[in-house]
């Protein structure tokens, strides 16, 4: 019942401020301004309440979600909606940076753009068409009324620092004409807007026009919506299609910067930009800056991971947006009253009064006891101010170490993983140079002896010719590593690379159960995808060594997107440390293991936009599973 109480009072107060002169009273006006000021320190409170427990919830939700299966929240792209009124050049500039930080931060499931006009994006959020948006702080304010969820950060940058204001209108006209000059010319004239639904560049100069008592819905001659991008409004007014145009603020000097027109092109009528500090000419109040914010379904640990990223874009001198918390914004709910807008919430003094009746006395009660206590609270939220300031700095650094050890362990993992490759390597030539050496002792005794027939020096010298060939290729793979060449990728039968595999450790044949379906093509590297195979293989047969009765079941299959090799064993049970040490650099569970096996496997299968899957099996053995995207014919691809 008492939800939203604050907001309704302060947009009342507000909306009593933006009323005609002839009901203004200097005494009133003191009272309801100490009042806003007291109204304005208890929304702070409850933000920084809000703050904590969002953060609490978050650390103790993290843990669990780690420990889930998150495979399923790749199932499909995390969706960003953008309200692109600035045209796609524009919006380029100003959140190319912030898309590149949210891909990195959600890698590898992939970033889905998906954009809105002011008219589409409410019913784009009521149908749950996005996760994350980013928008003007008045449609943000609608959205999540209307759909839940949370505005997290506001934009800023060079040209608007202050997040409380950064928002706003500009009322241009052709700059030759001499008889529009103030906003009480504007009345009889032609209008050009990009949307009757925008924040900027609608609602908040018709609410301005509202307050100086001018008749909106008569104002105008006629008005000409052009939709996006908003850039259609200088072409318009320039041209003299139309008198006048509402564009947001900024937009101008954009515009001039693109080298689309000239700076005297325009005029801006009521500039205020010389009053308010900004460097961009505006004829309204400023409001909070664009919005970004996070719907219900998005996940805690993604959530995190993406604000972090958004936050850590430093500022920058041209004019890209960087971000920062989200202040206590207010007006957006004024200005909808203001206009009488049917998603406005009802704040008269009648409708206040009546609606709670039945708690007046003890809110009042109440206002008096905080307004006492309010003063003590602002001394103490001062002083923790101060405190999160020193805090935040200390993170900042602390994040900044963070990221320069964690460069430093890239750097030595890579050098390690050389290393670890060597040594595959060399298990790996230990087979054709065994072969080479076999076939030779046993030729050069027989010619020794005079007795080499043909077929049977044919024969030796091809096993000594394929074998010289592996080694070759071996040697090859591993001098690329050292010196960074880049991978060739072909079209290759994961179920023939399989064979291939099983074959060359058929000495293990009594032990492995090959069930492979042919047709599951893949783009890789076949030697990597070999040595793949062939490590997981030889992990498995050493995991049954010790088995009464040893089996290890080698499988190839796909559905409509991957293909899989999956590679099971029967071996002896591990405990929960043993399993979770899998993995993991520098722990392994053989007696003279290294520990980098898997790692390295792994960190090929990334390369081949692949993935590695281990589950424990039941009563024993485990079971890995290697996924990577399917390369489909052109007739498969047509048939989905």
């Amino acid at each position: 019942m008492f939800e939203g109480w604050d907001e309704k009072v302060s947009a009342f107060f507000l909306s009593w401020a933006l009323r005609p002169r002839k009901w203004q009273n200097p005494t009133i006006e003191r009272h309801i301004f100490s009042f806003r000021m007291v109204l304005s320190w208890l929304r702070k409170l409850r933000n920084v309440a809000v703050l904590f427990m969002v953060t609490i919830t978050l650390l103790v939700a993290w843990p669990a979600y780690a420990a889930s299966d998150v495979s399923r929240a790749h199932d499909r792209p995390l969706r960003l909606a953008i309200v692109n009124t600035y045209g796609q050049i524009l919006s380029n500039i100003y959140y190319g940076e912030s898309l590149k930080k949210i891909r990195a931060a959600i890698a590898p499931r992939p970033l889905e753009i998906r954009i809105y006009g002011p008219d589409t994006f409410l019913d784009a959020a009521r149908n749950d068409q996005f996760d994350m948006s980013i928008a003007s702080y008045g449609l943000t304010s609608i959205m999540l009324r209307q759909t839940g969820g949370a505005r997290v950060l506001t934009a800023v940058n060079k040209r608007f620092p202050n997040p409380y204001a950064g928002n706003g209108a500009a009322i241009i006209v052709r700059s030759d004409r001499q008889d529009i000059n103030t906003i009480e010319d504007l009345p009889n004239k032609s209008l050009a807007v990009m949307s009757i639904t925008a924040f900027a560049g609608w609602q908040v100069p018709m609410a301005e026009l509202t307050a100086l008592g001018i008749d909106v819905k008569r104002a105008f001659r006629d008005i000409r919506v052009t939709g996006e991008p908003m850039t259609q409004i200088l072409d318009l007014v320039h041209s003299g299609e139309a008198d006048v145009g509402f564009v947001v603020n900024c937009l101008l000097e954009d515009a001039h910067a693109l080298g689309k027109y000239k700076a005297d092109d325009f005029k801006v009528i009521g500039d205020r930009g010389a009053f308010s500090g900004s460097s961009c000419k505006h004829s309204t109040r400023l409001y909070p800056n664009w919005s970004f914010s996070i719907k219900p379904q998005m996940s805690p640990d993604e959530s995190k991971a993406v604000v972090m990223a958004l936050l850590s874009i430093p500022a920058s001198e041209d004019i890209s947006v960087n971000w920062t918390l989200t202040p206590d914004g207010t007006g957006a709910d004024a200005v909808f009253q203001q206009l009488n807008l049917p998603y406005a919430e009802a704040y008269g003094l009648r409708d206040l009064l009546l609606e709670y009746s039945g708690v007046a006395f003890g809110v009042l009660v109440a206002v008096l006891v905080l307004i006492v206590n309010i003063v003590v609270l602002t001394v103490a939220v001062r002083i923790r101010t101060k405190q999160t300031e020193k805090a935040l700095a200390a993170k900042m650094q602390s994040d900044l170490d963070a990221r320069r050890a964690a460069l430093k362990l890239r750097t030595m993992e890579k050098l390690s993983a050389v290393g670890t490759l060597s040594s595959m390597a060399a298990h790996e030539l230990k087979q054709p140079l065994t072969v080479v050496n076999n076939y030779a002792g046993s030729l050069r005794r027989r010619l020794m002896r005079s007795e080499v027939p043909r077929d049977v020096l044919i024969e030796a010298l091809t096993e000594i010719e394929e074998s010289g060939l592996r080694a070759a290729e071996v040697i090859d793979l591993v001098r690329g590593y050292a010196t960074n060449k880049e991978r060739t990728f072909v079209r290759t039968d994961l179920a023939m690379t399989a064979r291939h595999v099983l074959e060359r450790n058929r000495k293990y044949g009594h032990l492995i159960h090959p069930d492979f379906r042919l047709g599951t093509y893949v783009q890789a590297d076949t030697i990597e995808l070999e040595l793949v195979l062939t490590n997981l293989l030889k992990n498995a047969v050493a995991a049954v060594a010790d088995v009464e009765l040893p089996r290890v079941e080698f499988k190839v299959w796909r559905d409509e997107t991957y293909a899989y090799a999956s590679i099971a064993d029967n071996g002896k049970p591990l405990t929960d440390e043993q399993f979770a040490q899998i993995g993991q650099i520098g722990r392994t569970t053989k007696k003279n293991g290294m520990g980098m096996g898997l790692a390295i496997v792994k960190s090929l299968l990334e390369a081949h936009s692949g993935a590695l899957r281990i589950e424990r099996l039941e009563p024993c053995g485990i079971c890995c599973t290697v996924r990577l995207p399917l390369d489909l014919s052109e007739d498969e691809a047509q048939n989905q």
